[in-house]
């Protein structure tokens, strides 16, 4: 109703004013940005401005060699919504750079924080899993469908081969287990798992009569995530792993009380 009142309301048709709804605290045309020395956490990432960091690269894609700033970056090109941010020192990817929102998102796996007490580095698959979780005590729903982001037109990753989506359906979201093959026991999510091509995971995502919730990481999380899960999979029962077109696999979760292997 909020909605509808705002788009049609009864004693404004004849006026227009449409600059104004871009003011409004909502809606498509608003976004979150960082502003120098206040930035955002969420699940995965820490949002900052590019003011507060150094020692990082822009890029348009990981094949091409990074600029000192986003502004050069997007010299190079115009059209870019997002940029890869890339370390200086070691020339891994450690983050991504929203045009719109002129922010840097540094990934959290990809982030060492100095503390007093040296603690328990969570990874990307923990960032994951929380991901995963959030998003099901937010929507009730527990098949997702994982999908990089910033790939080329081709959709291939940075290495040039064919990128995959991941199709899960979580299970159950909180199992302890434990295997000869490990030091400590771990708490994990229970997930069926699928493999599907680009084009089936942005057709499965983009259906307005699906169930499954879409969540967009850098192409190698998405990778390291497919392989976890296939070496987990082996920890199970032979006659465990296979349900109907399903794979079965574990998904690590971040459990600061037990050692992180």
């Amino acid at each position: 109703m909020m909605e509808f009142w705002h788009c049609h309301k009864p004693h404004d048709h004849e006026k227009h004013d449409d600059e104004k709804l871009t003011q409004r605290g909502y809606g498509a045309s608003n976004a979150i940005a960082a502003q120098p020395n206040v930035g955002f956490v969420d699940l995965t990432s820490f949002m900052v401005a590019e003011s507060d960091c150094n020692g990082l690269l822009f890029s348009p894609s990981m094949k091409e060699s990074g600029f000192q700033s986003s502004e050069l970056a997007l010299e190079a090109d115009p059209s870019s919504k997002w940029q890869h941010i890339s370390c200086t020192a070691c020339q891994s990817e450690v983050g991504i750079y929203n045009v719109a929102a002129s922010s840097l998102s540094l990934f959290k796996w990809q982030t060492l924080c100095q503390t007093e007490a040296p603690m328990p580095v969570p990874n990307s698959i923990h960032c994951l899993a929380a991901t995963l979780t959030a998003s099901i005590s937010r929507t009730g729903s527990s098949k997702f469908v994982v999908l990089p982001h910033l790939l080329s037109q081709k959709n291939e990753d940075a290495a040039g081969n064919p990128a995959k989506a991941l199709h899960l359906w979580v299970l159950n979201p909180y199992v302890v287990y434990a295997s000869s093959k490990l030091e400590t026991k771990k708490t994990a999510m229970k997930i069926l798992y699928q493999f599907l091509d680009i084009e089936q995971g942005n057709k499965l995502a983009d259906d307005l009569n699906s169930d499954v919730q879409d969540i967009s990481l850098p192409s190698p999380v998405v990778e390291t995530a497919g392989h976890h899960l296939v070496s987990s999979s082996l920890l199970l029962p032979e006659n465990d792993r296979i349900f109907r077109e399903w794979h079965v696999g574990l998904l690590d979760r971040w459990d600061s009380g037990l050692v992180d292997s």
